[in-house]
């Protein structure tokens, strides 16, 4: 490494370094930072959620647009970037751009990282987008994004790196390839276990009860499951992983992070109001509560936990001790109104128009506040007193605050997928779901949550310790 980079490590409190693929808004490069791993290179091809990623990590972005321009390479852009310097390069654009030699040179030039089988990057992470294999997405046979997946192994081994991290939702295993159901899961394992490529690869683990991990289960204040695949060069044959044991819930060493413990301290605003102002006299009222508002508030900071608020954000007056953003409570259209009104505290939508038609308070009006078809994903009361529900892209229109009549904020919900309070979304509150500009709403519910990754990047870390 050169020695630049060596000295911003050693300020960071960074022991190994990765590259982020299909980084999203940065959840993931949040937990390996709590954990000691810094991200050198990410790869991101959605406008906001760079921005997103760019301005909280202080990473500077690499425009492929700029690089490739009428199919022709500008050499001179890419050089710009080939200097040394510590700072980590954010790639905008389609992976499928994103040359092996690219990648390579950054590492060799900018960082003084050889890519041989001693002086490699650490971990190469990735979860390429997840539609085509959700269960609440169309799942069709034979979509292109099927094969994103190959841009990780295909990058991990141009680098060498020691370790793979790739995560996917678990609809996942049930997914058909060539007709026959759950093969895609399988394909996928064996190509990262393809004994003809050089380097090769071992999978720590195919069982899924194993790399289906809980989000809860680690901290996280949502029943979030997501399933994570760890491989691990062949010829590191003495580097084991071991998935990380489970901490929270009934019986373990913690109880649960509850909705309330993750929200309460925020300001109550009502709809359409907006209140970035944190008030630092809040008291937590448990020992659970308390270790995660340190976390979010860039408190918690020590040994096992590189938790402290980034010193960029706290210089450019982005982040203080009274600081918060994204705390808008979303409006709503009179008629959401008065259908709000209706959900009782820990109900859903679909359970309030069941106790309302049981006891004959369904007239013609209220009975048009529905919508014809009723989801029971939709508009649903979180509950003070549990882990929330998995928060989704669509989570503007599934999540309604507890005791407040509203959708949850930006904000909220970022607290429940754990992200710190000094985090900084870009782009528009909301926007057509769908379009290629992600609101704030979806590249939080897209993203890996920070204290899940976090979880496992110290298992990665303690495997090649």
């Amino acid at each position: 490494m050169h020695q630049s980079l060596v000295e911003r490590m050693k300020e960071e409190s960074m022991r190994m370094v990765s590259i982020d693929l299909f980084s999203g808004p940065g959840g993931l490069c949040t937990g390996f930072k709590w954990a000691g791993i810094l991200p050198l290179i990410a790869v991101e091809w959605t406008d906001t959620t760079v921005e997103t990623y760019s301005v909280t990590h202080n990473a500077e972005v690499f425009e492929l647009n700029e690089y490739i321009v009428a199919g022709k390479k500008n050499k001179a852009y890419l050089d710009s970037f080939l200097e040394d310097n510590p700072k980590s390069v954010l790639i905008h654009g389609d992976i499928n751009l994103v040359t092996n030699d690219m990648i390579v040179s950054l590492l060799k030039k900018r960082f003084g990282i050889a890519c041989t089988n001693d002086d490699c990057v650490d971990v190469v992470s990735g979860g390429a987008p997840c539609e085509s294999f959700s269960l609440a997405g169309t799942r069709t046979a034979g979509d292109e994004r099927d094969d994103l997946f190959s841009n990780i192994v295909r990058i991990s081994r141009a680098v060498n790196t020691k370790m793979i991290l790739f995560e996917n939702v678990k609809g996942m295993f049930s997914k058909a390839k060539d007709g026959q159901k759950g093969a895609i899961f399988n394909y996928i394992c064996d190509t990262f276990e393809d004994e003809k490529a050089k380097p090769s690869y071992r999978l720590a683990s195919r069982d899924q009860d194993t790399i289906l991990l809980k989000a809860c289960d680690y901290g996280v204040p949502q029943l979030r499951e997501r399933l994570f695949l760890v491989s691990i060069r062949r010829d590191l044959e003495n580097v084991n992983f071991t998935y990380p044991e489970k901490e929270y819930g009934p019986g373990r060493k913690y109880p649960y992070v509850t909705v309330k413990d993750a929200i309460s301290d925020l300001p109550k605003v009502k709809m359409g109001v907006t209140d970035n102002k944190y008030k630092t006299n809040f008291t937590s009222k448990n020992d659970n509560q308390a270790n995660f508002i340190s976390i979010v508030r860039g408190e918690r900071d020590d040994e096992n936990f590189h938790g402290k608020a980034p010193k960029h954000l706290i210089e450019k007056g982005l982040y203080g001790p009274e600081m918060l953003s994204s705390h808008t409570a979303p409006g709503h259209i009179k008629r959401k109104q008065q259908l709000i009104a209706l959900i009782k505290p820990e109900e859903s939508m679909k359970e309030a128009y069941e106790r309302l038609n049981k006891a004959g308070k369904m007239d013609d009006d209220t009975r048009k506040l529905f919508p014809n078809t009723i989801y029971a994903s939709r508009n649903r009361r979180l509950h003070w007193k549990e882990p929330s529900f998995t928060v989704t892209s669509h989570c503007l229109d599934e999540m309604l605050h507890p005791t407040i009549d509203r959708a949850i904020s930006p904000r909220e919900a970022a607290r429940l997928q754990s992200f710190p309070d000094w985090y900084q979304f870009a782009g528009p509150f909301v926007q057509f779901h769908g379009d290629k500009v992600q609101d704030r709403y979806e590249q939080i519910g897209d993203a890996i949550p920070p204290l899940l990754a976090y979880a496992i990047a110290k298992q990665l870390y303690s495997a090649l310790h």
